[in-house]
């Protein structure tokens, strides 16, 4: 039996950190609740565990003791970027968190299910994504010709044109398309399989979905612990967050309950525009419960990395405008909650 002590720090775990974690090792309130009492002999319930998460009642320090030794032990977060319009900093997004849990020394995968490749292109180039293909390495040959992810993978020291890969990384190919016309029994839930035993190899493992809501995002979200949605700040752009929240809502019920929406990730944002202020404004109203994310600032970085085929935070790690992928990063294999747009974030030029 533990003995109650002070959470990391000596603070106690509030009731969003709670939930974090929780949800981080993939466990219903009931089933963590059966957890809890078979190492602590107590008789806690799912409304007790409500209200430790709601904030209503104090997580005792033995149960947040046991909550945080539970996470600690490896087992990775997935989490998936995911909208279905394209241009809205997916892959951007997905390439620099992965890099930047790297970079603080996290085992990550990186996994790449959009069939026009782009996360591919950018960390192989053309020459090291044809040679992917011919030595059979694609998430189309693991999920849809049955290789095995030992040898699908591109490991992380891979050299790739004079570079090293950062983090293991599963690449695309065009032939990935050939899932959405596929009808088979267990395809959707195919990429799961694969990414459920690979759990405790992995800190983190990070997908970034095809602009589309096809087979390819259902397969993906039925993998994901979480989704984060960037959206870039403009009226068009926000008009589809229902469309992909409804999508979300529907893979909740039907595919996967303990799927989560981390948040909406503005992207593209120049807080010295109104219509951006408004639309980060909008976001925030609309969405009820749902986080709206510290919004990753418009800037000239991003192009000149892609001009040489670079990841950005690798390029030009102090740029302020990839701040937030790191504090993203960190929140993800911290198990705290991600970084929210603060309440000045759209407000008027300073």
């Amino acid at each position: 039996m533990l003995a109650a002590t002070t959470t990391a720090e000596g603070n106690p775990m509030d009731g969003a950190t709670f939930r974090e974690l929780r949800t981080r090792i993939r466990l219903s309130q009931g089933e963590l609740a059966d957890k809890l009492n078979a190492m602590l002999q107590r008789s806690y319930d799912k409304p007790k565990l409500s209200r430790w998460e709601n904030g209503r009642d104090p997580v005792p320090d033995d149960v947040a003791l046991a909550l945080r030794q539970m996470a600690n032990v490896r087992k990775a977060r997935v989490v998936a970027f995911v909208n279905q319009k394209g241009g809205v900093g997916k892959t951007t997004s997905a390439v620099n968190v992965a890099y930047a849990a790297s970079a603080q020394g996290a085992k990550v995968l990186l996994v790449d299910m959009d069939a026009q490749a782009s996360a591919t292109a950018w960390l192989l180039l053309l020459p090291g994504a044809i040679e992917a293909y011919r030595r059979r390495q694609t998430t189309f040959h693991l999920l849809l010709q049955e290789v095995p992810f030992e040898e699908a993978v591109v490991r992380a020291g891979t050299d790739v044109a004079g570079r090293s890969l950062p983090f293991d990384f599963l690449p695309s190919h065009i032939d990935l398309m050939e899932a959405d016309t596929r009808r088979e029994p267990g395809l959707d839930i195919a990429l799961k399989l694969v990414l459920d035993r690979l759990r405790g190899e992995y800190d983190l493992i990070v997908i970034d979905g095809p602009p589309n809501l096809g087979m390819l995002t259902w397969m993906l979200l039925a993998a994901a612990d979480e989704v984060l949605i960037p959206v870039r700040t403009e009226p068009i752009d926000i008009m589809g967050v229902g469309l992909i929240l409804a999508t979300l809502r529907k893979v909740q019920r039907r595919t996967n309950m303990q799927l989560r929406i981390g948040g909406v990730l503005p992207t593209q944002y120049q807080r010295r525009k109104s219509v951006d202020r408004e639309v980060l404004v909008s976001l925030r109203g609309a969405l009820g419960e749902i986080p709206v994310l510290e919004p990753v600032e418009a800037a000239a970085v991003f192009g000149k990395a892609a001009s040489e085929a670079r990841i950005t935070l690798e390029h030009s790690p102090r740029a302020p405008a990839l701040a937030v992928y790191s504090r993203i990063a960190d929140a993800l294999l911290a198990g705290r909650p991600l970084p929210a747009a603060s309440l000045d974030t759209a407000d008027t030029e300073a």
